[in-house]
């Protein structure tokens, strides 16, 4: 690996640590279908950020999680330990439901805004012929790096592994090096909701996955996927991607402005974006800090996955059961005494409701999808007429 493509902890400004908005940007210029999902997506969210649709889902959604790992035989520390994997599922656990013992290191201004996400992760008990599994998948490779531009890790024809069904589990690859589409390494990369099922899910670089083995310091708490997962439940980085301008935004109201996004591991406060005296919540999982300075969610970031879970990943409320081993305990969520309550259970009794509506909401969706092929096959019959002339 050159010294010009290595992730530079002195220089951070040359370096990008996730490469999700790049793929996004790419699925937008190549799919107009994505493009339509994305809108779908984002006006869903902006009521539930508004508060004028309510929340559905009650207690707690199980994700099952399928953790593909590409190694080369050459290097055996590339297959990694299912010590480490389990590893990151209890970060994972401990971040999203706001059970992590460094949740109390939130300035005391915030603290009114973590959020217990109500979402919990577990391996995969079944594969999807019905086999008992133990939720992890071994490939062998001798590709030196994979990309974001290619999606190569994704697909066993380009070196990588092949999905499990999307909307069933979430698919989390893992492989030694990533490389966005400058060259430059990246920790990780998540697919929004809205893009192709056969490349959904999120892809992790083997330095920053879970703790121990081959995870480095300083992305060696597990922080990378808790980020990159984020995305995949349709949270945006928290400077809005304008890169100083400030006037990008991460579509959530409790999140403060800030310009750009945050390196290493500062102190408290640093400000921008006129949004002293508190300044940036920097320490929120969707900004770019080490590890070890990163520990939140938000009520609205919260919200906004409540909005992906009850509309285009609504396949996860209910949990395939074959997918999920026997109900384990659920850690408990860490309570600081200015902590607000989770908002809005609605009860179990809108469940079905929900389930309702998401059928509609698909049938709707496939007849204006027939609608927009029938429009544009005939654009394209009109426009090859007068050459056929």
């Amino acid at each position: 690996m050159s010294e010009t493509i290595q992730p530079s902890v002195t220089n951070p400004r040359v370096r990008e640590l996730c490469g999700t908005m790049e793929v996004h940007r790419r699925l937008l210029n190549e799919s107009i279908t994505y493009q339509e999902r994305r809108a779908l997506i984002d006006n869903r969210a902006l009521a539930y950020e508004l508060q004028t649709r309510s929340i559905a889902r009650s207690g707690v959604t199980t994700i099952p999680i399928v953790v593909h790992v590409v190694h080369n035989p050459a290097d055996p520390s590339q297959n990694i330990s299912e010590t480490q994997v389990h590893n990151q599922i209890e970060v994972l656990n401990q971040d999203f439901r706001a059970s992590n013992s460094d949740v109390s290191q939130v300035p005391a201004v915030w603290t009114d805004r973590v959020a217990d996400c109500n979402i919990e992760f577990q391996l995969a008990a079944q594969d999807p012929d019905g086999n008992p599994t133990d939720g992890i998948t071994r490939t062998p490779s001798t590709v030196p790096f994979f990309t974001t531009e290619l999606d190569d890790v994704k697909s066993s024809g380009t070196g990588g592994a092949d999905p499990w069904p999307s909307d069933d589990y979430l698919n989390l690859w893992v492989c030694t090096e990533l490389r966005d589409g400058i060259g430059r390494v990246i920790l990780g990369y998540a697919q929004f909701p809205g893009g192709p099922p056969t490349t959904d899910g999120v892809v992790i670089a083997g330095f920053c996955f879970g703790t121990g083995g081959t995870a480095q310091p300083p992305f060696d708490l597990g922080r990378t996927a808790t980020h990159e997962i984020g995305h995949w439940l349709d949270l945006r980085h928290i400077w809005g991607d304008d890169r100083g301008s400030c006037s990008g935004s991460d579509l959530v109201d409790d999140t403060p402005n800030q310009a750009d996004a945050t390196f290493n591991k500062p102190s408290f406060p640093q400000t921008s974006c006129n949004n002293g005296p508190d300044g940036n919540m920097f320490m929120n999982y969707m900004d770019y800090t080490d590890d070890a300075a990163m520990f939140m969610f938000t009520h609205g970031q919260s919200r906004r996955m409540d909005a992906c879970l009850e509309g285009a990943r609504a396949s996860f409320l209910t949990a395939p059961a074959f997918a999920l081993a026997a109900a384990r305990p659920t850690p408990a969520a860490a309570a600081p005494a200015a902590m607000a309550p989770p908002a809005e259970a609605q009860g179990e009794s809108q469940v079905p409701q929900l389930r309702q509506e998401i059928e509609r909401l698909r049938r709707d969706y496939q007849r204006a999808r027939s609608t927009l092929d029938t429009i544009r096959a005939a654009l394209s019959s009109d426009a090859s007429g007068p050459a056929d002339g």
